[in-house]
């Protein structure tokens, strides 16, 4: 799995100060979102992700990744956080798994707090702290906390190296706060899978705030050109068609209303025909068109004009399944706010 999405959310400034003499300033939030792993969270601008199928670690810095890796004490001391999931096929309760990752740890000569009661996405879940050396002049605090959903437990671990708990522990408790766990999702007995299912998913990113069908995914598009961001919406699961998607960008409008906007792509359209509506408050008008070289496949283009910014939102459908793909598709446009 390759996907990574980053998407910048304007904060606030937050100071954190410690028993350290150092400070931590965030004055940017990102939010990771994965349509494979499907968990998604905020964390400080800058950080290092590195996604895998079941496990997400992020790390202030790449030195701070590689410390926590090789435990070298010659690398600059920084802070982590995991989130994972392992699969409960014997139903393993989240309180038995904490308690033996706590005998672990105590076998392994750390200093290891009692289990507490604690919170994750909402669920109730087990927290324990431990600490201890991990190398010449290197101590380390962390904390993990399990819970159990969907026969699958879910699990956060943050860590930091040496006086670094304390001026980062706001950091994590604002990372926790904003995990949201994978939904199951529910298909219908006899309802074809690929149709998009009434269940939805919340997507967020600096630009827009969106409903997506829980069965779909958003997969972050590389942005090319003046492209300030890009983002998709297709199937995620096996019997899904690949021809389907939704796909949103945003660049910049360099002073052009919108009815200029629209002349000037409406040639790389070759539209059918066209219509007015709001979006957000803000007048869109979009294209049906027809993509070149692609059999039975209709598209529908809407622009929008904000804040010197084009918003452009693509519709690709199925021609033979509209009426099982063009009206969720219009709900996901309807449940789009602009920031």
């Amino acid at each position: 799995m390759k996907s990574k999405i980053f998407f910048i959310l304007i904060a606030a400034a937050v100071l954190i100060s410690g028993c350290s003499d150092k400070t931590v300033e965030v004055k940017e939030w990102v939010q990771y979102q994965d349509q494979f792993f499907r968990v998604s969270f905020n964390y400080p601008q800058g950080w290092i992700v590195v996604p895998e199928p079941t496990k997400i670690v992020a790390s202030s810095s790449g030195e701070a990744a590689e410390k926590f890796f090789d435990r070298d004490p010659r690398k600059a001391d920084g802070v982590q956080v995991v989130i994972a999931s392992e699969r409960s096929d014997t139903l393993q309760d989240y309180a038995d798994y904490v308690s033996s990752f706590k005998a672990l740890k105590v076998s392994e000569g750390y200093k290891v707090s009692e289990i507490e009661d604690a919170k994750l996405d909402g669920l109730d879940a087990k927290k324990v702290t431990f600490s201890g050396l991990v190398a010449e002049n290197t101590r380390m605090k962390a904390v993990l906390i399990a819970t159990l959903k969907d026969s699958t437990i879910y699990y956060v671990q943050y860590s930091a190296f040496n006086e670094m708990y304390e001026p980062y522990k706001p950091i994590f408790d604002t990372i926790l706060t904003t995990i949201v766990l994978p939904q199951k999702v529910i298909i219908p007995k006899g309802v074809n899978p690929a149709i998009p299912v009434d269940q939805t998913e919340k997507y967020s990113d600096s630009f827009i705030q969106l409903e997506y069908p829980a069965n779909f995914g958003s997969n972050g598009l590389s942005p090319k050109g003046d492209i300030l961001s890009a983002v998709r919406f297709a199937g995620n699961r096996e019997g899904m068609r690949n021809d389907c998607s939704i796909d949103i960008d945003i660049r910049p409008a360099k002073g052009l209303a919108l009815q200029k906007v629209v002349e000037q792509n409406s040639k790389f359209f070759n539209p059918k025909s066209r219509g007015e509506t709001n979006i957000s408050g803000e007048k869109s008008i979009y294209l049906n068109y027809n993509p070149p070289r692609v059999k039975n496949i209709d598209s529908r283009v809407y622009f929008i004009v904000k804040n010197d910014k084009i918003y452009r939102i693509i519709l690709n459908y199925y021609a033979p399944m509209r009426k099982d793909f063009l009206p969720p598709f219009e709900k996901v446009v309807a449940s789009i706010r602009l920031k």
